[in-house]
């Protein structure tokens, strides 16, 4: 009787999920796209295709390519748009595997905030999808051709991890804009993609950042900005940088590390900054003549330094002249030091931040030079003394 009692909790595991969907009767969205029109909201979305499946897409700019099929319909609102599409797709949709978000440029600059609203509301939603931003028509970016997988929102998101290794980028999934929207400093950055030609191939890429500030895009960052951002944000923890020691001779030093440490200082609404940035890196190539000694490392160290703070100085131009906005971290590690002073200068901190003196002091170390000490020789020197010199 004992043993029958311990078997019957788990035959309880063997019995299937109450909830569950067949596939055959679902369309799973893995790419979702948002922008204007008409005055109402566009909704994009990009459905795996079932295997066997004949279906192509269909409905307003609907239209099926391989393993995806696209469809898109304008709606006051992402749950209402999602209702009608069931008319187009034949299905109802599931947003369970969404990865992807791309927000319309044109959406981007008014008030997008409250559209997103549904994506955390609903269980349906994963808050670690990735959001970018896009001045062309979302569906594009979900359309074009992959390189790799059979989806663009998953080719997409598995090129996002790879930019561990390229600083010139950054990423952003939902639940890290939302943390930066109602922080302290409720600014933000999303990543930017767009569409280029490459040998008759439409494919996507990411360029540059977004500036977010008061639920709106106020502006953009280029990719040597971002790459500064990245730097200030302690995100640059890979990636590669080219130096020149003349016109002609050129050094390429793979980053390793990147670690910015901010120190500020606040007197009343008036603010100074110093900014630490260490970086550690190693030698990649070496295309000069010269012989790789101590003095020659300490120049390379030099000129990587001085392009590390030219990247970061651009940001911060950028970003206090023309944007004033504050997506740097100062703003943060203002709130941690100084908590009380912060009660009465948080809603005038983006103009406290315009006008701040902030001071970039960057120290480079090149912790492995290779294994060999000496660059390649075009040059060789006949032997002096050749035992098979030819007799005329």
């Amino acid at each position: 009787m004992g043993r029958i009692l311990f078997i019957i909790p788990f035959l309880f595991l063997l019995m299937g999920c109450w909830s569950s969907q067949e596939l055959d009767n679902s369309a799973l969205v893995h790419g979702i796209g948002l922008d204007k029109s008409d005055g109402k909201l566009r909704i994009s979305v990009e459905i795996i295709k079932p295997t066997g499946s004949s279906e192509q897409g269909g409905g307003e700019g609907g239209g099926g390519n391989g393993q995806h099929i696209l469809l898109d319909r304008d709606a006051d609102s992402i749950i209402h748009g999602a209702r009608g599409l069931i008319k187009d797709a034949k299905r109802r949709l599931y947003f369970d595997h969404a990865r992807l978000w791309v927000i319309g440029e044109e959406l981007a600059k008014e008030d997008f905030i409250g559209y997103l609203d549904e994506s955390r509301r609903d269980q349906m939603f994963r808050l670690n999808s990735y959001l970018f931003i896009t001045e062309g028509n979302p569906i594009d970016i979900l359309s074009t051709s992959t390189l790799y997988e059979d989806l663009s929102s998953a080719e997409i998101v598995s090129a996002l991890e790879q930019t561990q290794y390229i600083a010139e980028y950054t990423s952003v999934k939902l639940y890290e804009f939302y943390k930066l929207i109602e922080g302290p400093i409720p600014n933000a950055y999303l990543p930017i993609i767009q569409t280029k030609k490459e040998k008759d191939k439409t494919i996507t890429s990411l360029d540059g950042t977004a500036v977010i500030r008061n639920d709106k895009m106020v502006g953009k960052l280029n990719t040597h900005e971002t790459v500064g951002l990245n730097v200030l944000l302690n995100k640059a923890k890979s990636g590669g940088e080219t130096v020149s020691l003349n016109e002609k001779e050129k050094v390429s030093v793979e980053i390793k590390k990147s670690e910015t440490k901010i120190k500020p200082t606040l007197v009343g609404n008036q603010l100074k900054a110093h900014l630490n940035i260490e970086i550690e890196g190693t030698l990649a190539d070496n295309t000069t003549k010269s012989n790789i000694n101590e003095q020659w490392i300490s120049k390379v160290e030099k000129e990587v330094s001085n392009l590390a703070e030219k990247y970061v100085r651009l940001t911060l131009d950028k970003l206090q002249k023309e944007l004033k906005t504050d997506i740097s971290g100062i703003g943060l590690e203002t709130y941690r030091k100084y908590p009380k002073q912060w009660q009465n200068i948080q809603s005038e901190w983006n103009e406290i931040f315009s006008n701040a003196d902030i001071i970039i002091d960057v120290h480079t170390n090149i912790t492995h030079q290779g294994l060999i000490n000496k660059s390649i020789n075009r040059h060789h020197k006949k032997p002096y003394n050749n035992p098979y010199k030819l007799r005329n």
